[in-house]
């Protein structure tokens, strides 16, 4: 039986039937087809799956079936392509995305993590949670505020700050506001809009960062810009940089991130996740695509093999294969650390039983240091929470002063008013004498 691989590519120049060519299921050749969000059309059949119409591409590949329109059954996708951009360019295809969630259709990456990567909130919100758990050194992730519209935009914090429209990326929506004149300007182009606005703190930065992962294969990527938004313009220059532990620990916990380095305080700022749409450097191109065929690949086979059943959680698999390649690192550590001790002189045996005072020293000393870091754990929870009830004092102190001002205002208008009324009224006063 013939399997589809669907690939949903938005650059019309990558070739993904040469990358697959030769690709089989048991035996069989896997079919790939590819095609932009545009050219597709989705039907979702309970019985029959998902059925998809390509329209010919505006660019055809050459010796592809691009050159033709097709309909195709869909029995797995690879998304490759920003699933809702900017409305004016209409990038919107959530409900293509929807039709193939509606069919539980198998895909890489994950459809569940497509359709939690079309909103800014979701994915801040996951990283946040992250974050909770490693700590604020371990996994820095950059300060947020999220308005739900533009009356709750009052109080802002502390300029410069740069300000973002909705769910929009690439540079799209985004504005560096240094006073609260520009806030206010920015508030105004908001109101024009139902969108949600987020602000967070301008870092002056000298370098951003990418941190990549497909797979078990990881890069780490600088990129040097004119421009204050890193990724707007044709002036950037990117090159490879060494994959650190401390990179390693934050792309193993969510791939793809984009951070900024500070050239005022030279610390790193994670900024935001990317979805399966990641932008790949040219010079790695062609090799990421073949380590991306080889991970789809294997996927496909196993639906395949379970007659094109959806697995009891999306993105299970990649769970598994995650916990695989930690457990070959662990081995690998224990070999190396056991022909380390292998080439170190034998230490002296230790005493086959301590003695009673011995014991007893080491139950006070464990004691006391377990009390120490209760009472560590406790005062930075109690400087956690003096610290913020100290914001919500001053948020309250400029919503008060903010109210203060309006009042000031208003009086003053009123005032005015009865000035103008009183002068007025004198002269009707002498036109009548």
């Amino acid at each position: 039986m013939e399997r589809t691989l669907l690939v949903v590519e938005c650059q019309a120049n990558l070739n993904w039937y040469e990358i697959f060519a030769g690709a089989k299921l048991h035996g069989e050749e896997l079919k790939v087809e590819q095609a932009e969000w545009d050219d597709i059309s989705v039907i979702s059949y309970s019985d029959a799956g998902v059925v998809a119409t390509l329209r010919r591409a505006a660019k055809p590949l050459k010796d592809t079936p691009q050159t033709t329109d097709r309909t195709i059954t869909v029995d797995f996708v690879l998304l490759r392509s920003v699933t809702r951009g900017i409305k004016i360019q209409g990038q919107d295809s959530r409900n293509k995305l929807f039709a193939m969630m509606h069919a539980g259709l198998g895909s890489v990456n994950s459809l569940l993590s497509a359709y939690m990567c079309l909103e800014r909130p979701t994915v801040f919100g996951e990283l946040r949670k992250i974050q909770k758990r490693l700590g604020k050194d371990n996994f820095p992730v950059i300060e947020q505020t999220l308005y739900g519209n533009h009356r709750e935009m009052l109080i802002t914090p502390d300029f410069p700050i740069v300000g973002k429209v909705g769910h929009a990326h690439a540079g799209y929506g985004k504005a560096k506001l240094n006073d609260s004149e520009a806030f206010a300007d920015f508030r105004s182009l908001c109101a024009l809009h139902g969108d949600y606005v987020t602000v967070e703190p301008f870092i002056d930065w000298d370098w951003d960062g990418r941190i990549q992962k497909i797979g078990p294969y990881y890069r780490v990527f600088k990129r040097v810009s004119m421009n204050w938004k890193g990724n707007v313009g044709n002036m950037s220059m990117i090159e490879d940089i060494e994959m650190t532990p401390r990179y390693q620990r934050w792309i193993d916990e969510c791939a793809q991130l984009d951070f900024v380095h500070s050239k005022t305080d030279d610390k790193e700022y994670i900024l935001e996740l990317n979805d399966t749409a990641i932008g790949l450097v040219h010079e790695h191109e062609l090799e990421d695509m073949g380590q991306m065929r080889d991970i789809a690949q294997p996927r496909c086979r196993r639906r395949a093999a379970q007659g094109g059943r959806a697995s009891a959680q999306e993105g299970e698999e990649d769970q598994q294969e995650g916990e695989e390649r930690k457990e070959g690192e662990k081995e690998k550590k224990a070999h190396k650390k056991a022909a380390s001790q292998e080439a170190e002189p034998e230490a002296e045996p230790e005493p086959a039983a301590k003695s009673e005072s011995d014991e007893k020293k080491k139950e006070k000393t464990d004691k006391k240091g377990k009390e120490k870091a209760v009472g560590q754990e406790e005062g930075k929870e109690e400087e956690e929470e003096e610290g913020a009830a100290l914001y919500r004092v001053k948020l309250l102190e400029e919503k008060v002063a903010m109210l203060e001002l309006a009042l000031a205002r208003e009086k003053e208008k009123s005032t005015a008013k009865d000035h103008k009324k009183g002068k007025k009224g004198s002269s009707l006063l002498k036109l009548r004498s």
